[in-house]
C-alpha cells in the first residue's frame, strides 16, 4: 500500500501461514512464480520411517550388548523392532505395497557384555505384527494377522512389530520398502542413519558379566571415558540418586542430583552433560573401582 505522501509502497504479512512473498513497488505485465511444492515430485521418498525397540514380550529384556572388540562396539540384542511408518506429504496417502529384510552379511557371533534393561514404553497406535527368519537365503515377513498393502498418510500412520530370528550369527542387514504414489512406485531403504542394522544373537556368548563386570569387560572402560548420556533411573525431591545410560555403550552409571529442589530436570530420557570419577582402581582397571557421575547438567 501507498503511504500517500511519497509514493513509497509498503507491503506487510501477518499471522497465518505463508509461503514465498513477492515485494514489488510496481508490477507492468503478468508474474509468474516457480514454488516449491508439497507434491512427490520435491522429494525422494515419500515415507517417513523411524525404528526402535519393542516391548512385545518383556518390556523389561535387555536391548543392547558390548561386543568385545577393539574399540568395543554396540549392538541390538535380538529380539522385536517397532517400525513406524507416515506420510511426508500434506494431504496425499501413499500405498505400502510390501515390505522385506536384507540380509547384507554375517558372521560368528563375539563375546559380548550384558546390556541395557529399559523400562517399556507405550503408544496409542494398534501394530501390525511380522515376523522373519534371518537365516534363509531370502528372507521374508510374515504376518501375524492383517498382511500388506497398507496405506498411510500424514495424519494416518501404521506400526509394524517386525521379531527377526538370528540364530546363533551376528547379521548386518536393513528393511527395504516398496511404495506407490500418485502413479509412481519406488523403494525406500531403512537402515540406523546411513548404517546396517547390526544384530546380535541371544545365544551369543558372555564375557560373564552379572552385577559386577568381568575384569576383561570394555564396559566400564567406557563409562570412564564418557561424558554425555541419557538419564535412565530419575530424581525425585524424595529419592534424589539416579542412574545415566553412557552414550558411548559404557557401563550405567550412578549420580546424585546436584540439586533435589529442581530434581524434575533429571527425568529418565534427559540428555546430560558429566564427568566420571573413580573412587577406587585405577584407570587401566575400572573394573576394581567404583564409578559415579558427578557434575551432571541437563545437555
Amino acid at each position: 500500500m501507498s503511504d500517500g505522501q511519497t509514493g513509497n509502497i509498503e507491503n506487510q504479512v501477518n499471522g497465518g501461514r505463508q509461503g514465498a512473498v513477492v515485494q514489488a513497488g510496481t508490477i507492468s505485465g503478468g508474474v509468474h512464480l516457480h514454488l516449491p511444492g508439497d507434491g512427490l515430485a520435491d522429494t525422494e521418498s515419500p515415507l517417513i520411517v523411524t525404528v526402535d525397540r519393542s516391548d512385545r514380550y518383556d518390556p523389561y529384556d535387555e536391548q543392547t550388548v558390548l561386543v568385545d572388540t577393539d574399540p568395543p562396539e554396540v549392538m541390538v540384542r535380538e529380539g522385536s523392532f517397532r517400525v513406524t511408518v507416515e506420510s511426508s506429504l500434506t494431504g496425499r496417502a501413499v500405498m505400502l505395497r510390501g515390505m522385506r529384510p536384507v540380509v547384507l552379511s554375517r558372521r560368528p557371533a563375539r563375546r559380548a557384555c550384558h546390556g541395557l534393561i529399559t523400562a517399556p514404553t507405550f503408544r496409542r497406535v494398534a501394530p501390525r505384527h511380522f515376523s522373519t527368519d534371518l537365516n534363509e537365503a531370502t528372507p521374508q515377513l510374515r504376518a501375524e494377522d492383517a498382511d500388506f498393502p497398507f496405506s498411510v498418510s500424514a495424519t494416518d500412520v501404521e506400526e509394524f512389530i517386525i521379531t527377526p530370528a538370528s540364530g546363533g550369527d551376528e547379521i548386518l542387514w536393513h528393511l527395504e520398502i516398496d511404495w506407490l504414489c500418485a502413479g509412481r512406485h519406488g523403494t525406500t531403504i531403512v537402515d540406523d542413519h546411513g548404517q546396517p542394522f547390526a544384530l546380535y544373537p541371544r545365544s551369543g556368548p558372555r564375557l560373564g558379566c552379572n552385577y559386577d563386570h568381568a575384569r576383561d569387560c570394555p564396559a566400564p572402560r567406557l563409562a570412564l571415558e564418557s561424558t554425555r548420556g541419557t538419564v535412565l533411573v530419575d530424581c525425585s525431591k524424595g529419592s534424589p540418586h539416579g542412574q545415566i545410560k553412557p552414550d558411548n555403550g559404557g557401563a550405567i552409571l550412578n549420580f546424585t542430583c546436584p540439586n533435589e529442589r529442581r530434581a524434575e530436570e533429571y527425568h529418565r530420557g534427559q540428555a546430560v552433560n558429566y564427568t566420571v570419577e573413580l573412587s577406587h582402581g585405577g584407570p587401566q582397571h575400572p573394573w576394581g573401582g567404583f564409578l559415579v557421575a558427578t557434575n551432571v547438567q541437563p545437555a
